[in-house]
């Protein structure tokens, strides 16, 4: 083995198909514009998602072809992924319908109770404490997340094909990311036991297997969607990228069998905008924030990827590290050359995609990823 290649998902709901149009272009053949070593497939044996990563992280891990990836996003439609809560009423779901429609223009159904994710709470939610705890009952119910992710599960069976068997057999290690609700901290989920790469300990705080639930418990955002329990680990999940939107680290322990002479790639999909120091910043970026959207927009993505940018000064300290050891002879060497290639869209893509499915745009962003991956790998390995 030359090298070993990771495939990093952020996440982003919707904006996921975007990850779709990466991988369209790491797995395709005769690359123009790039050196003879990434000329083909670009095929990892690592992949770590987070979010709608790792339900894009899953299919990729079990098998499921660019080609077919990139049909199954352009198939979707938002009551595939999400639906109302069964325990929203009357007003409540009439604004509810309302709002969701000029977000994403789709009326959403609700989902049954015998399919649905949210949990029920004791006591209704009132916006407006002048309702009665009976007009509360009636016209608001009782909910505390806007959305419904019963369909998500379904939809992870019969349009990604979701098998937990075959993905525990996958030769690509998989490993999901989650938060938990009442701790903070982040739990990794992995098809595959993962030790520490230095101490060669079981980690803590990986957990070996990948259900349909626990993709789900890395898709949970908070109050747009509920969380999801976990029995094995007796603990209930939010998104991962609340704490951990790329974690590359986890990533390097699961090359730990591998040579540390056998340098690194990881290619990391990020959904915000990504520049190097000596690169121009995009051109919304060289402006404020123009509407309560963009604003929103703007904080949300800056808060992902902060805590990759701190991952990545880590990872480049550690390379100086590596070619210092190399360049002075001294072995067995201790750190492994890693190369970090960062895959994002130019521009921001609004927050309200990320609860928005919808084939057309899905198929723009399928577009802007594969053009991303080749510009970013024309940039990194180029054909001299």
């Amino acid at each position: 083995m030359d090298k070993i290649r990771a495939l990093v998902l952020s996440g982003g709901g919707g904006r996921g198909a975007f990850h779709a149009g990466v991988y369209k272009y790491l797995m395709e053949i005769n690359k123009p514009g790039v050196d003879s070593d990434h000329v083909n497939a670009w095929d990892p044996q690592v992949v770590v998602g987070t979010s709608i990563g790792a339900v894009n992280g899953a299919a990729i891990a079990q098998g499921m072809s660019a080609d077919e990836l990139e049909n199954v996003w352009k198939s979707l439609e938002e009551k595939d992924i999400q639906g109302l809560p069964p325990g929203m009423r009357g007003f409540a779901r009439w604004i509810a319908r309302k709002a969701f429609s000029v977000i994403m223009g789709a009326n959403l159904p609700q989902v049954k109770s015998q399919d649905a994710t949210s949990p029920v709470p004791k006591d209704f939610w009132s916006p407006l404490p002048i309702f009665s705890k009976w007009w509360g009952e009636r016209l608001i119910g009782r909910w505390i997340n806007l959305l419904d992710t019963g369909p998500l599960r379904k939809t992870l069976h019969t349009r990604f094909n979701f098998d937990p068997e075959q993905l525990s057999k996958s030769e690509k290690a998989l490993l999901i990311a989650a938060t938990n609700v009442q701790t903070g901290e982040r739990m990794m989920f992995s098809n595959r036991d993962i030790v520490h790469r230095v101490t060669g300990e079981a980690r803590r705080d990986v957990t070996t297997g990948i259900t349909a639930d626990r993709i789900l418990a890395s898709c949970s955002i908070p109050l747009v969607y509920p969380w999801t329990f976990d029995a094995q680990t007796n603990a209930f999940y939010w998104d991962g990228a609340l704490v951990a939107n790329t974690p590359i680290g986890v990533a390097l322990d699961t090359m730990r069998d591998v040579p540390i002479d056998v340098p690194a790639e990881i290619v990391v999909v990020l959904m915000t905008p990504w520049w190097g120091s000596n690169d121009p910043a995009p051109r919304t970026a060289r402006q404020l924030p123009n509407s309560f959207g963009d604003a929103i927009t703007w904080t949300l993505d800056w808060m992902l990827l902060s805590s990759f940018r701190e991952r990545l000064k880590l990872i480049q300290m550690f390379n100086e590290l590596a070619v210092r050891e190399r360049i002075e002879g001294k072995g067995p060497y201790k750190y492994r050359e890693v190369k970090v290639i960062i895959a994002a869209p130019e521009d921001f893509l609004p927050v309200e995609r990320i609860i928005d499915y919808d084939g057309d745009v899905s198929a723009m962003l399928i577009r802007e990823g594969y053009e991303a991956a080749q510009r970013v790998f024309q940039q990194s390995f180029p054909n001299l």
